[in-house]
């Protein structure tokens, strides 16, 4: 159902949690001396949690993929576990728990519920309202009779979505935004001969009055208008002979108005090969920032400062010889760089700023179930750091 910058690194789920029967030590090079913040779980249980956005009232607004379903098809050590699992959710920071505020989504996962892929981002929107993003498009829904229909029709109506949701948990289907960007790799095979065409929307931001969303199988950044169209904003190039491509996983408005995209790989799997691009609408994309790793959620702080959440610190690695800490790299306005919450975050996704302090989604691939006894043991997480 399209490239997935999660399910990508979690195909071997099995062997992965045989392999991590202890906690892993910090990634190589992320700093085990950094800034190291006050660290507090302020929701767990959780079923693989992505995307977080700051509500009006101090909460946080947050995209759970769900733990996939019962119903599993594909080949042996490859399946692919459908069910409605997934919801987008209030989550208060206070200790006041998690609201599922739109529940029964379209989940998919590995078996165990672990790496799903379902709703994937939020953005806080006007008057009560937020933005929920689904990863996936609908070419990759399998054809009649090989799920159950309402599974189907769930998937189809679901993935690659853009929905708004009013106060009281009303939806409204805004765009098939995944579905208009495989059309649009379709017809430029050219700039990804071997990925395209694909699509597989990752973070969606509500600024200014407009929508944007990153889609990481498209690599690129699109604006969603009133009437639902993807327009293009930005292609996100990679040096000539990288083995992968950009994988933009994230989007940010910055204190200067500039939209600030991260990416996931920027052309490979090993350490410090993501780059953060400064874009602004009409201009050409410029590289901001290089240096990262895997990076998945980003944005900036009340203090100017712009946050990335490293997925894999060490590397992008998917075998059972992959490394599951994570980290949050603070880049300060002068360039300064420090490393916050080394060892305590393993896969962390999403990132929020609000009452001087950051959040993030911590243990971001893992059911509420958790990856096992010693990783991730209470499921996915947010976490406050500050």
């Amino acid at each position: 159902m399209g490239r997935s910058p999660v399910r990508m690194a979690t195909l071997a789920a099995v062997g992965l949690m045989a392999a991590w029967g202890v906690a892993a030590a910090p990634a190589a090079g992320a700093h085990p001396n950094g800034n190291q913040k006050e660290f507090t779980v302020v929701a767990d249980h959780l079923n693989n949690p992505r995307g977080l956005s700051p509500a009006r009232d101090g909460a946080l607004y947050l995209a759970e993929a769900g733990a996939g379903g019962h119903v599993c098809v594909g080949p042996s050590g490859n399946q692919t576990c459908v069910g409605l699992t997934g919801s987008l959710d209030r989550v208060s920071t206070e200790g006041g728990g998690v609201q599922r505020i739109v529940k029964g989504l379209i989940s998919t996962s590995s078996p165990g519920g672990i790496a799903a892929e379902g709703p994937v981002s939020v953005s806080r929107g006007p008057f009560g309202t937020f933005f929920g993003l689904f990863g996936g498009n609908s070419h990759g829904v399998p054809p009649a009779g090989v799920i159950p229909a309402r599974l189907r029709a769930a998937a189809l109506a679901q993935l690659g979505h853009l929905w708004l949701v009013a106060p009281g948990g009303r939806t409204f289907n805004l765009s098939d935004v995944g579905d208009q960007d495989w059309t649009w790799t379709s017809k430029h095979i050219s700039l990804a001969p071997h990925d395209f065409p694909d699509a597989n929307p990752n973070a969606v931001l509500y600024s200014g009055g407009k929508l944007y969303v990153a889609d990481a199988g498209a690599n690129i950044l699109v604006q969603v208008g009133l009437d639902g169209r993807a327009r293009v904003v930005a292609f996100f190039p990679v040096p000539a002979g990288s083995p992968h491509d950009s994988v933009p996983t994230c989007v940010a408005r910055g204190p200067d108005g500039a939209l600030y995209v991260g990416e996931l790989l920027g052309g490979s799997d090993a350490p410090g090969h993501a780059r953060i691009w400064r874009v602004v609408p009409g201009q050409r994309p410029r590289v901001w920032a290089t240096g990262l790793t895997t990076v998945q959620g980003c944005g900036f702080g009340r203090d100017g400062a712009f946050y990335a959440t490293e997925f894999q610190a060490a590397g992008f690695n998917p075998s059972p010889q992959g490394n599951p800490a994570g980290d949050v790299v603070r880049i300060d306005r002068h360039g300064h760089r420090t490393h916050l919450g080394v060892g305590k975050l393993f896969f962390p996704s999403g990132f929020a700023a609000g009452d001087g302090a950051i959040y993030v989604s911590n243990c971001s691939i893992a059911p509420a179930a958790g990856l096992g006894p010693k990783l991730c043991s209470t499921g996915g997480q947010v976490v406050r750091i500050g």
